[in-house]
């Protein structure tokens, strides 16, 4: 009989969403599996799933969900997150992303405290979303290759290997655990993980094994989750019972001026600059940090000290050693001369094999984020006819801001958007057969809306790849000139594989 009353209770509440209502927020990036298993499982006891990611290309996907979940004062209660995952949430075949960095702006700016601060259990269901430093069946090199072939900038695979397997920086699990911090659980993995696919038998296992009185309360039984996922990766977290290692990053961040000093003061002493690397580097333009730098020479020797240290690690890995050295030059730690040669050296070095795609995507944001635009002038002859010989050249130095204006494209598409003739979309369909990157670049620029602007560029790809007229340094600029971060790793990929 106390079975039967037990079982009516259940019902009663799940039919009563005055009774009983909790929103599980979903943000799909690949595969809906997981979500799925949600779903089937949960609506019928009175959840309610919540998607946050829309089907368009919005790039303000995330501050629209935030905004739209205050308006309807409503809070995420659970999270699950699915997709790929290298440093940032993305799939196979949406643009929409969702990196590390955001959820760390959304979270230390307190805009957004329905979806990362309200929700009681955290699932991210991606590979690595909840990994430490510890080396496992793949090396930093091995890692990075597994990002470029996805796609990934160069750069931006750099520092996400280096996150993952280098000893210096915050960990991913360090930094969930920072956004996530008030939750009662995170669940992840600490290495590769499952496909949607093959998770969802997994989680409906789980679910399975929960009562339906613990799903009511707690969505899912952590020992049912644990014992389900035993032959995967998966890493259980409970935030409240590891020390919050967040504390001195948010003092510095703060506007009590005291203790943003003393926590940059802590923060510049050598195990602290290894371990926070990447927030230092991210927040070198911070004002306390410049005034506590500027006073003492002592913190200035151990910054160095330690920069060093990192930057003999970062062998190879370009994007890291830039920072480096342009984080001493804008701090005058390093003066201009000893600067420019560091960052020859650094293309001197990349330069010194034969030129392919990625190292000619290294070579660009290396001098794209040269701001005096004196490296060009540094670099050794052998590195400057390494690219003039190159099929790159034309996109490198424009890179570094060379153009050739004196030989504009002769084509219909231009010659259509020099002289505005119609709308710009228009000079591009109406020319499809004679369409050049440069052309496609002034489309791009002269369109204010970010999505359609990329819907431009993805025109010109698929156009100039059906007419054979598109090689893999075309497409790198393509690459380039894309707003959204989404589609530049999905044309990445593309210019890696489709040509």
């Amino acid at each position: 009989m106390n079975k039967i009353l037990t079982l009516a209770l259940i019902f009663n509440i799940a039919a009563n969403s005055t009774a009983f209502s909790k929103i599980v927020c979903t943000m799909t990036f690949n595969s809906s599996d997981e979500k799925n298993v949600f779903q089937k499982t949960l609506t019928p006891l009175g959840y309610q799933i919540l998607e946050l990611v829309p089907d368009n290309k919005d790039p303000q996907w995330l501050q629209k969900s935030c905004a739209q979940m205050q308006t309807a004062n409503q809070n995420c209660d659970s999270l699950l997150i699915s997709g790929h995952f290298g440093g940032l949430f993305f799939g196979s075949e949406k643009s929409t992303t969702l990196s590390l960095s955001e959820m760390m702006t959304a979270k230390n700016q307190h805009n957004c405290p329905a979806i990362f601060e309200k929700p009681k259990s955290v699932f991210l269901m991606g590979c690595n979303t909840l990994s430490g430093k510890t080396p496992d069946h793949r090396s930093v090199d091995d890692y990075l290759r597994v990002l470029v072939g996805d796609g990934f900038p160069l750069d931006l695979a750099e520092n996400v290997a280096a996150a993952r397997y280098l000893s210096y920086g915050q960990s991913m699990s360090d930094q969930m655990l920072s956004i996530f911090n008030t939750a009662d659980f995170i669940a992840g993995f600490e290495s590769t993980g499952p496909l949607g696919s093959a998770a969802a038998p997994l989680l409906t296992k789980a679910f399975n094994q929960t009562t339906s009185a613990d799903k009511i309360k707690n969505v899912i039984s952590k020992e049912a989750l644990k014992s389900a996922f035993a032959s995967t990766n998966l890493r259980l977290v409970e935030p409240a019972k590891i020390a919050d290692k967040q504390i001195l990053l948010r003092q510095a961040l703060s506007n009590d001026a005291v203790a943003a000093t003393t926590a940059w003061q802590n923060l510049l002493n050598s195990q602290n600059t290894i371990s926070y690397f990447d927030f230092i580097i991210e927040n070198q333009n911070n004002s306390t940090l410049e005034n506590v730098l500027k006073k003492s020479a002592t913190l200035q020797n151990q910054l160095m000290a330690s920069f060093k240290s990192i930057y003999d690690k970062s062998v190879g890995l370009a994007a890291i050693q830039r920072k480096i050295n342009f984080f001493l030059f804008d701090h005058d730690l390093m003066d201009e001369n000893i600067y420019l040669k560091r960052q020859s050296q650094i293309a001197n070095q990349i330069l010194s094999t034969p030129l392919d795609y990625v190292k000619a995507d290294q070579i660009c944001q290396l001098f794209q984020t040269e701001e005096n635009k004196n490296l060009i002038h540094e670099i050794s002859s052998n590195s400057i006819l390494a690219i003039t010989k190159s099929s790159y050249a034309q996109f490198i130095f424009g890179c570094a801001d060379i153009h050739d204006e004196t030989h504009p494209p002769k084509t219909n598409a231009y010659q259509c958007l020099k002289n505005q003739t119609t709308y710009d979309w228009a000079c591009l369909t109406e020319n499809e057969t004679d369409l050049d990157i440069t052309s496609c670049k002034l489309a791009h620029s002269r369109n204010s809306d970010s999505e359609n602007a990329d819907d431009m560029l993805w025109f010109c790809y698929s156009k100039m790849l059906d007419h054979k007229k598109l090689n893999s340094a075309q497409c790198l600029e393509l690459t380039h000139s894309f707003n959204l971060l989404g589609n530049r790793i999905k044309m990445n990929w593309n210019c890696q594989n489709r040509l």
